[in-house]
């Protein structure tokens, strides 16, 4: 993958969200979840809770994905 520079955009600084903007209008400051699985252990991720296929592929042999908690989404 190519690197693009503000130049080659012809953008400048100003023009250019920061980390903290862009997490706040991804709505991903501090979201975070934690899976439940069948057999009693939780798993953690980053963001909001996964959609069902996922939260089956965190739970992967161990007894597939009970419940899941967001914290901190929006």
């Amino acid at each position: 993958m190519k690197k693009l520079s503000l130049e080659m955009l012809r953008l400048t600084s100003d023009e250019v969200l920061e980390r903290s903007q862009m997490k706040t209008i991804m709505g991903a400051t501090d979201c975070s979840h934690t899976t439940t699985c069948g057999n009693g252990t939780q798993t953690s991720g980053s963001g909001p809770c996964p959609n069902a296929n996922d939260a089956s592929l965190e739970c992967s042999g161990n007894g597939g994905a009970i419940s899941c908690v967001a914290t901190g989404c929006s």
